[in-house]
């Protein structure tokens, strides 16, 4: 019992708590700074989307900032040259666009330099630029110098039809595309000229028989779109866009390459020559093939491919150093007889710059004989005068740092040919127009 009492009254050993104020407060800072970089974090993440989300919506605005210039460009095209073509001649505006175009959406220097061009100082003018590392560019084309495929569509139009059935196999006719229709195409079949023509009518028609150009009922549509390893079936009406055209049966990467920048989907359904891109001259010598004289079907011009494309190409040279076509008489003119044609364009011009400048065209001019063709015809495939369809391109960019940029690029499609319903002028030029195709990227 005394043992007991002593040790109950020997002092007891409290044990050291000592740095434990060091443990609670590097716990609390470990906490803290989890807390603090996750709120970093997310801080910075937001900051970087409402800078970006800033910046895309700069991008897009400054395309669309293009956009609508480019609708004015086509006021003044309208309003301006347009009126005025037989006098100054068959000038484009759209042609200068990128070009004009720094003047509002460019770089310092880009400004700098068109002024510079123009004589002007661009550096005092107020008001021009979107803006530091900000810019945009403008691309305008016509749709109207293409074929329109869509003209075989619809309610079954026999005369439009005809009409496109002849240029469109006119056009796949060159020997120089026979590697096409000699390789199997994608379902091990060999597909003809004709039955390519053909399928193309048949996806934009409206019914089930197989066209016969002809005129004669014909068999029913058996293109086998359905037996494929993805199948589908035929559009049955009008093409929504040009790229819609691979799924027609024969058509391939090689036929979208060599004919695929010569079609559209837009626009009315005859070509109109004066649009017609250099580089696309195969589509004006179909229409040659199209349009020539019954008579003459077998000229040898006409069957000789590289005769026809020099005379292709001299006609397309030779409406440039015109000022165009005035009329589908002048068209006929310069296709039965180009070296008169050149000649009485450049005569009386007395300029020796203009003689140096059509020496080599009118060499060319003089070499290659000219075709017949028929009037009825050319009235009915093609058309002289102010463009219709316009395809633009407009991209927005917002540069943020030297390696990182934000683009906006919106793609559309303008169709002039609308009137205003208000407006009893009967003007051409008095035109609305409304958008047809847009996009944005």
């Amino acid at each position: 019992m005394r043992r007991l009492l002593a040790r109950l009254r020997r002092p007891v050993a409290h044990r050291r708590e000592a740095g434990i104020a060091l443990i609670l407060v590097t716990v609390t800072l470990a906490v803290l700074g989890a807390v603090i970089g996750d709120f970093s974090y997310n801080a910075r993440v937001d900051l970087e989307a409402a800078a970006n989300g800033r910046d895309q919506l700069r991008a897009e605005y400054l395309a669309r900032s293009g956009i609508q210039l480019a609708r004015l460009l086509i006021k003044v095209q309208q309003s301006v040259l347009d009126k005025n073509r037989q006098f100054i001649g068959d000038i484009q505006i759209s042609e200068f666009a990128p070009y004009l175009v720094k003047a509002f959406g460019g770089e310092a220097d880009e400004r700098a330099g068109l002024g510079a061009l123009l004589g002007i100082d661009t550096s005092s003018l107020k008001g021009l630029g979107a803006g530091k590392g900000s810019t945009f560019d403008l691309d305008m084309k016509s749709e109207d110098g293409k074929l329109n495929i869509n003209c075989g569509g619809g309610l079954n139009d026999q005369a439009r039809q005809k009409q496109l059935y002849a240029v469109l196999s006119a056009l796949l006719w060159p020997p120089r595309y026979n590697r096409i229709f000699e390789s199997l195409d994608a379902d091990g079949q060999y597909v003809t000229r004709d039955d390519i023509a053909r399928g193309v009518l048949d996806w934009a028609d409206i019914d089930e028989s197989r066209y016969d150009p002809s005129g004669n009922t014909s068999g029913s549509e058996d293109y086998r779109y359905d037996a494929g390893r993805d199948p589908y079936r035929a559009h049955n009406n009008f093409f929504d866009t040009i790229e819609e055209l691979n799924l027609v049966r024969g058509v391939g990467d090689e036929f979208w390459g060599s004919f695929g920048e010569m079609l559209t989907v837009y626009g009315g359904c005859k070509v109109n020559v004066g649009a017609i891109q250099p580089e696309h001259w195969p589509l004006m010598a179909a229409i040659m093939r199209a349009t020539v004289k019954d008579d003459h079907a077998q000229d040898p011009v006409l069957l000789d491919d590289v005769l026809l494309s020099s005379l292709s190409q001299t006609v397309l040279g030779l409406s440039k150093l015109t000022g165009g076509f005035k009329d589908t008489n002048d068209f006929i003119k310069l296709i039965t007889d180009p070296a008169s044609a050149l000649t009485a364009a450049t005569s009386g011009s007395g300029s020796s710059s203009s003689s140096s400048s059509s020496s080599s065209t009118s060499g060319a001019a003089g070499a290659v004989p000219g075709i017949p063709l028929d009037p009825a015809k050319v009235a009915n495939v093609i058309v002289v005068g102010p463009r219709r369809v316009y395809r633009l391109d407009a991209v927005g960019t917002v540069q943020r740092t030297r390696e990182k940029k934000i683009q906006v690029h919106i793609r559309a499609v303008w169709d002039a040919a609308h009137f205003n319903q208000n407006s009893t002028s009967g003007d051409v030029n008095d035109r609305v127009g409304s958008w047809v195709y847009w996009r944005e990227d």
